[in-house]
């Protein structure tokens, strides 16, 4: 990368002021003539700044600042000075948007209270400070106002530049109130974004992409005499805003400002000497980068992967080496070869990867491998003797290379899926793999990896992965997915497979026995009662077998032994020489029925994760099988961690050695056991003994020898990070180019795409910079999904913001915070109901709060500004009832709101339902398609699927996976009742729905909230009533992350539909009923979807009412008359009518006996 030029930044964020332009580079505020010059750094703060707007009266700024963690709104003078925090809302999304026209207010919007993330509302606050004041207008990305009341809001999106051609259900949309009366309507109606509305004039200015490239237009107030501006061709319009008069915005990391009145756009010249704060050369800690690791063949060093610069260490001491290029390079998946002098490993150096040789004491130069393009590597492994490395890569092929002629030969490809583990015999003959015939059907196979010819191990069942060897070359491990024994859902009638896996093995030769059928053997100890004669040659070879397996036992006793000698003699510091490596000898395998030579551990079935084969035993991961909770991330790798256990074939007894365990490796001589856990890394005896009495292994904190945990804060990596940034820049171009699922890449010029931004790298100065331009280049895409999220930015303070879930407004006459609406949650859930509803405080709404831990109130002070830093923590308010006097009562806060503000959107949207309907029609809401829109779904709709009809409601729904397991209970038909004497009937199939349903839907209903809603009505399950959805299906599969843990996302997985083809991509999903809620109708409190949803439903009920079948007509079964006209040994009815007139009567009888019928009973099983 080319030296920076220290007066060409990159520019975002411009806000014209008179003769001045204010914009954001380094993450700073500047200011610069509006005429070009030099530029005057504002700020010099430790987090991010962003979104610069100038006061009218030209005085003040304010901003965007992530000072102390959250985004808030900050102002600081307009010729520089100590910025001062405005806003204490503790919001995930926040952006200024302008000021008032009499400067005393800024106006901005944000998601403060909102149950939905990205659902944000428009807000003013006063520029001394306080509490900010909502307009309760819904769906605002940005507004703009007039003296006269007239105000012009933009919803759904604000940078169009990061997903461009957009044209989906959440392009922006401007609305517009003409006469300042309170009603709005929409403005224009363009097939693309129209974001950022602009007052200026009698025209409305405004960003849109309709004709391709975002640039700025305008219309009349009626939405009329659409008329372009600006000519940028090759980069988007992006932030405009406007001080009245003239508009100004950035394109291309440059400055423009356009002036209406003689309609010329003039670039700004801009000379911003560049700090070197956030350039310079860096020492980082490696270990909070870890990658990947591989032990040194004697156990005693090992290879990483840290930052994506490979380095070698000892286990306990000694130097830490760094190898490689450094930050231009990157390095990827690294293993030792088998005479521990060298160890291979991946680099990008060339634009795409390639295998290189490493000497570990850095005495020859790094000796490249590979000269062609082998794929995204996925896994690599060094053969046994040294002179190959098989791998697998992202086109789902197994490849091996020749180490010393840097040949490549294609082994297999499974057809479905990437292969899922491989492993090389200990003969270095075979590679053992697991192979997709079918999406998640896996077979265990075997290539000869010097002739290819392939063997099918194992036959389909499910899912057969992980292959690992015998040392001694009897077996072949696996884990199977090959137990189904369901366990019965505990809410729901339905049955799962939560532990449906095992580890299993597979005799190799057609003569070796089962290792789990033991012979008979005396006591350890006992000696023999009587002598023993000298057995014959005939009894000896009889005994040959257990002669052997006696000897076995010896033998390993000696070994275990001289090992654990020779490792006392290492630690003492008595190093030996190591003796010469001996050749494995060739591994035999009886092919003809394996298949049928499966055979299971004596083990639990569970959730296992890896096997490997050691000596004398196999080791496998065990994971927990435990509920999904709120606080689930995607993105967090090691979030489960699994138990190690052991299975000792010589005791046959398995048991846990180890706890806590991400990830496995042993070393080439089966001695050593490297694991993961977390960002740690342990080296231990791979014969750890199984503890007895069922005692659980202690989890080591303390580094060293003595526990085996490696100081992996020995390790730091220098970094350069302009060199890092066009590193990631390429990386996450390549990963695009290797992972979109088109390989036509939807007929884009990726390479040029590549050049278009990479010519802007030289401009970066920051690691916020680096994001905005690999989310402009993935835009270039046109379409879902492309993300890029996290990494390593400059850190400033987090101070937490504590919160009482409830709507707080200034009481001017009370001096204080009055208590408007306290949220009602679950009270069984500290995270879902409001502090201020805990039994015992008697708060209610009307209350006043009077101070917070002591610190009075007061227009300027807001009780959000005293809980800063107090989330999850006791405080005590000050409040007062009606005229009594103050009281003090002490709550714990909340950490966040979202979860209680969700639970009271949800159960009042339930509540109205009802009411609308006395109680006729139910109603369920469901988030998203993960694992909580799977709990939601499932708690609301086994609540109210015995109404007469259900409301299903997936607007705001932020996709997932789970749409299909949703939709097939929602399409249950009702086809008969299971009536039992006691109880009302039961509905067969249970848990189906009574009568109608119809669905709402929205604009920010997208991914599987996408595809739920249009399968909604491909199925028929009724109407979709609300807006067209976000129109994104390209399915992701989070894994990628760059140098600096960033995470990347490739549209991998692209939807189609059998109606539409990939129409829903970039459109969305039409309703059935088109229904917009207007800005006046979100202040007013009204929801005109989810009305006529109920109008709907009401009217199919009305022509169709539901109701039970009639039950009374019941099967009469009486028993059949006999030969003596007695039924069961009772007269029958004729007989008893034949006495009644002969004026017989038997003693004890007055009555008709009543005809019996069968009792119904549900029945479970015959």
């Amino acid at each position: 990368m080319s030296i920076i030029d220290h007066h060409d930044g990159y520019y975002r964020f411009a806000a014209i002021a008179g003769d001045r332009v204010f914009f954001v580079c380094e993450d700073d505020i500047w200011s610069v003539p509006a005429g070009g010059g030099a530029a005057q750094r504002l700020t010099t703060g430790r987090g991010e700044f962003s979104m610069p707007r100038v006061s009218p009266d030209g005085k003040y700024v304010a901003f965007v600042g992530r000072e102390e963690g959250h985004p808030e709104v900050f102002l600081i003078p307009s010729e520089g000075g100590l910025p001062r925090r405005l806003t204490y809302l503790g919001a995930d999304v926040l952006n200024v948007v302008g000021w008032s026209s009499d400067s005393q207010s800024v106006h901005f919007i944000c998601d403060d209270s909102q149950a939905f993330f990205r659902a944000t509302d428009a807000f003013r606050i006063s520029a001394a400070g306080g509490s900010p004041e909502c307009f309760h207008w819904g769906h605002v990305a940005s507004f703009d106002l007039r003296p006269d009341g007239r105000a012009v809001v933009g919803r759904n999106a604000s940078d169009p530049a990061r997903w461009k051609r957009y044209r989906g259900g959440t392009r922006g949309d401007i609305w517009i109130d003409r006469r300042g009366k309170g009603k709005f309507e929409r403005l224009v109606d363009l097939e693309g974004n129209a974001v950022w509305p602009m007052f200026i004039g009698e025209r409305v200015y405004f960003l849109s992409d309709h004709e391709g490239i975002g640039n700025i237009y305008s219309c009349r107030s009626d939405g009329s005499d659409l008329e372009k501006h600006t000519n940028q061709d090759r980069y988007f319009v992006r932030f405009p805003s406007t001080d009245g008069k003239r508009i100004a915005y950035t394109a291309g990391g440059d400055i423009f400002v356009f002036d209406p009145r003689t309609g010329k756009e003039t670039r700004v010249d801009v000379r911003a000497p560049a700090s070197t704060y956030q350039i310079q050369r860096k020492f980082v800690r490696a270990s909070e980068y870890l990658e990947d690791y591989s032990p040194h063949p004697d156990g005693h060093s090992v290879a990483l992967i840290m930052r994506g610069q490979p380095l070698t260490l000892g286990n306990f001491e000694g130097p830490v080496l760094q190898h490689g290029e450094g930050s231009r390079v990157r390095y990827r998946l690294c293993e030792w070869l088998p005479d521990g002098k060298r160890f291979v490993v991946l680099n990008d150096r060339d634009g795409y990867e390639r295998l290189e040789l490493h000497y570990a004491d850095q005495s020859h130069p790094p000796r490249l491998i590979t000269s062609k393009e082998i794929g995204r590597i996925t896994a690599l492994s060094v053969s046994g003797d040294g002179t190959r490395v098989a791998m697998s890569n992202h086109r789902y092929e197994l490849i091996v290379v020749d180490i010393e002629k840097g040949s490549v030969k294609i082994l297999d490809r499974s057809p479905a899926e990437r292969i899922a583990g491989f492993e090389w015999s200990p003969d270095s003959t075979w590679i053992a793999y697991s192979w997709a015939s079918h999406p998640d059907l896996f077979i265990i196979r075997v290539v000869n990896a010097s002739t290819g010819a392939k063997h099918d191990i194992t036959e389909p069942v499910r899912a057969d992965v992980a292959p690992s060897w015998d040392p001694d070359g009897r077996y072949l491990y696996f884990l199977g997915s090959r137990d189904f024994y369901p366990v019965l859902d505990s809410m729901s009638f339905d049955y799962g497979f939560p532990k449906g896996r095992r580890p299993f093995l597979v005799t190799l030769r057609k003569d070796v026995p089962s290792p789990f059928l033991s012979e008979p053997r005396a006591i350890p100890g006992r000696k023999p009662s009587r002598p023993q004669p000298e057995p014959s040659r005939k009894t000896t070879a009889s005994r040959t077998a257990s002669g052997d397996a006696q000897m076995k036992r010896l033998y390993k006793k000696a070994l275990d032994e001289a090992y654990r000698e020779l490792k006392s003699e290492f630690e003492r510091g008595k190093r030996r020489k190591k003796p010469a490596a001996q050749k494995a000898p060739p591994l035999k395998i009886d092919f003809d029925g394996i298949e049928s030579r499966v055979l299971a551990f004596p083990v639990p079935e569970g959730r296992y994760g890896q096997i490997i084969g050691a000596r004398g035993r196999a080791l496998f991961t065990l994971y927990p099988v435990q509920g999904i909770r709120p606080d689930f991330s995607w993105y967090d790798e090691d979030r489960l961690k699994a138990n190690l256990m052991a299975y000792d074939f010589e005791d046959e007894k398995s048991g846990v050695i180890f706890r806590e365990i991400n990830e496995l490796k042993l070393s080439f001589d089966y001695q050593t056991l490297y694991y993961r856990s977390g960002k740690r890394i342990r080296a231990v005896d791979a014969s750890e003994k199984i503890p007895g009495d069922g005692r659980q292994p202690q989890i080591p904190s303390n580094i060293g020898r003595e526990t085996g945990l490696l100081d992996l804060g020995r390790a730091q990596v220098l970094v350069s990070p302009q060199a890092e940034w066009a590193q990631m820049y390429d990386e996450a171009w390549r990963l695009q180019k290797e992972h979109f699922w088109d390989e036509r890449m939807s007929d884009i010029d990726w390479d040029l795409v590549r050049d278009k931004y990479s010519c802007l790298l030289h401009r970066i100065r920051t690691r916020s910079e680096v994001s905005d331009l690999i989310w402009e280049m993935q835009g270039e895409l046109g379409t879902s999904h492309a993300y890029e999220m996290g990494g390593d930015y400059r850190r400033s303070p987090w101070y937490r913001q504590g919160f009482l879930g409830a709507d707080l407004s200034w009481d001017a006459r009370r001096k204080g915070y009055k208590i408007e609406r306290i949220c009602r949650g679950d009270s069984w859930d500290g995270d879902a109901s409001s502090p201020l509803l805990r039994p015992g405080l008697d708060v209610g709404e009307g209350d006043v709060i009077l101070a917070v831990n002591g610190y009075q109130v007061s227009a300027e002070l807001s009780v959000g500004e005293l809980l800063l830093n107090q989330a999850g923590k006791e405080v005590s308010l000050t409040l007062v009832t009606g005229r009594s006097r103050p009281r003090t009562v002490t709550v714990k806060t909340l950490r966040h709101e979202r979860a209680l503000r969700y639970r009271d959107w949800v159960e009042s949207n339930r509540r109205y339902v009802h009411e609308k309907t006395r109680g006729r029609i139910g109603y369920i809401h469901i988030p998203d398609m993960g694992p909580m829109g799977f709990a939601e779904f499932h708690r609301g709709y086994l609540a109210e699927v015995n109404r007469e009809g259900l409301v299903v409601d997936v607007r705001y729904n932020r996709g997932g996976h789970v749409s299909p397991l949703l939709l097939e209970k929602l399409a249950r038909k009702r086809v008969g009742y299971d009536v039992s004497r006691w109880g009302p009937p039961h509905p067969y199939p249970q848990e189906s729905v009574a009568g109608p349903m119809v669905a709402l839907t929205n604009e920010f209903a997208g991914s599987d909230g996408d595809i739920f809603s249009h399968c909604f009505k491909l199925y028929k399950l009724g109407p979709l009533v609300g807006r067209r959805t976000w129109g994104g299906v390209i399915g992701i599969w989070p894994r990628h992350r760059l140098v600096d843990g960033t995470i990347t996302t490739q549209p991998e997985f692209s939807f189609w539909f059998a109606d539409v083809g990939w129409g829903v991509e970039n459109y969305g999903t039409d309703p059935d009923y088109v229904v917009d809620i207007p800005p006046h109708d979100f202040e007013a409190g009204r929801d005109p979807q989810m009305d006529r949803a109920i109008e709907l439903i009401q009217k199919d009920l009305k022509s169709k009412p539901f109701k039970l079948p009639d039950f009374s007509q019941k099967p009469s079964l009486p028993l059949p008359d006999s030969p003596n006209g007695r039924r069961n040994g009772r007269p029958s009815r004729k007989a008893s009518t034949a006495r009644k007139k002969s004026g017989a009567k038997k003693a004890g009888s007055g009555k008709t006996a009543t005809p019996r019928t069968r009792k119904s009973t549900r029945r479970t099983g015959r």
